[in-house]
């Protein structure tokens, strides 16, 4: 026994002064302290041989072979070019090269800026002051919008507000998307603006917090003796069906014959949040979607006991995309929903987001998204049932012509 410890003794200092620089080559260790010290290497050896394995996981067995090639010539390149080059952005363009090889719009790099905004406006929030800007040709940056729920409207600031100093840093002579960074930060940190209200110059102390990106509106519509819901839906982001879910209950409370919702000019966003609307709709059973991968054809069906029975109509136009088209031919073909606009823009494709080590993300292709009765909807859109092209859903209902049709059909006025 005691020449097995004297022989763990001498491998630990042999092997291991590199971990244990306190080990004294004189000093004499008493039974306890050797088993110690065993215990100890045992652990060093497990760890180090666990990263190894890790390191040899991903680099030797996770990455192709054929792979061996990008990290040569990225190496090659950045100890033999004539001149400096930037890591960083040599390996952005190699991935982001990977990305357009694959010859898909919707497959994209997103650099770690982009990523970010990205995930702010799908995630449906971000953490601010709660204001929207705008700056004009002189550029003069003017508070366009200051949300009442925000932190920014708490502390003072209104819209109109005309903001010069940024935590006493002046920025009349700063472009916007600069002060847009100096305004984002930490959630809980605070930043002091100095804005311009008429002639005076105004000082508030402004504390971030998360704030919740609106996507979902609505209002009630008094038509021909009829109450007609009206909800727009700006995107289906993570926070969407909430929204959608508090304003359609909130409309209902008050009394609603039929509803209108309006997905002009909706790029798309999450599946799962137009699925969890139109269960809102459909009865239990009914199909919303089918998806198809490379092996096989998955179909979905509604799985709740919520469901509703007037008459829904939905405005669409060329800009509404990818998810605004699901929730369009589900309604369409499943709920007998009447479709109105033009002829929406033909994306059927479902993308996955993979975040990378230094921020950045790629959005890759993985599946497509089929109606209930399994068609694709990609590159030719769906063509609602009554066309009509003029639009102007930014002013005055009064001059909405699709709007207008919708709540004719709603109330009966015609067919």
């Amino acid at each position: 026994m005691k020449d097995k410890i004297n022989s763990a003794i001498k491998k630990i200092k042999d092997n291991g002064k590199k971990y244990f620089s306190f080990l004294d080559k004189n000093k004499k260790f008493n039974l306890m302290e050797v088993i110690a010290l065993m215990i100890i290497t045992i652990i060093f050896g497990m760890f180090f041989g666990g990263l190894l394995m890790y390191r040899k996981g991903t680099i030797n067995y996770g990455i192709r072979k054929e792979l061996r090639e990008f990290a040569d010539t990225y190496t090659e390149i950045l100890n033999e070019f004539y001149t400096n080059v930037d890591k960083k952005g040599l390996l952005e363009a190699g991935i982001n090269g990977m990305v357009n090889y694959l010859g898909d719009p919707y497959s994209v790099y997103m650099d770690s800026e982009e990523a970010t905004a990205f995930n702010e406006k799908v995630s449906g929030e971000y953490v601010g002051i709660g204001i929207e800007i705008i700056q004009y040709t002189d550029m003069k940056v003017e508070i366009l919008e200051s949300y009442e729920t925000g932190p920014a409207y708490k502390a003072g600031l209104r819209a109109g507000d005309v903001i010069i100093k940024i935590d006493d840093e002046d920025v009349r002579e700063t472009s916007i998307n600069e002060i847009s960074q100096l305004v984002k930060g930490k959630a809980g940190t605070s930043i002091k603006v100095t804005v311009l209200r008429g002639d005076a110059e105004l000082e508030f102390n402004v504390k971030r917090d998360s704030i919740d990106i609106k996507s979902v509106k609505s209002e009630i519509i008094e038509y021909n003796d009829e109450e007609i819901g009206y909800i727009a839906i700006d995107l289906f982001a993570a926070n969407t069906f909430e929204q959608f879910k508090e304003n359609l209950e909130n409309i209902e409370k008050e009394g609603i014959d039929s509803l209108i919702i309006d997905v002009r000019g909706n790029s798309g966003g999450y599946l799962t949040t137009v699925s969890n609307i139109l269960e809102l709709f459909l009865q239990k059973g009914k199909m919303i979607y089918q998806l198809k991968t490379k092996e096989k054809i998955e179909k979905f069906y509604d799985k709740t006991d919520e469901s509703r029975d007037y008459k829904v109509a939905v405005l669409v136009n060329g800009a509404s995309a990818s998810a605004s088209e699901l929730l369009t031919a589900c309604m369409k073909d499943t709920y007998g929903a009447y479709t109105i606009g033009t002829t929406t823009y033909g994306k059927s494709k479902v993308q996955k987001t993979q975040e990378l080590s230094n921020g950045s993300s790629i959005k890759y292709t993985f599946q497509e998204w089929l109606t209930p009765e399994g068609i694709s909807v990609g590159d030719k859109g769906i063509e609602p049932e009554y066309v009509i092209k003029y639009e102007a859903s930014d002013i005055d209902h009064e001059y909405d012509s699709q709007l207008q049709k919708a709540l004719d059909l709603l109330a009966g006025i015609e067919e």
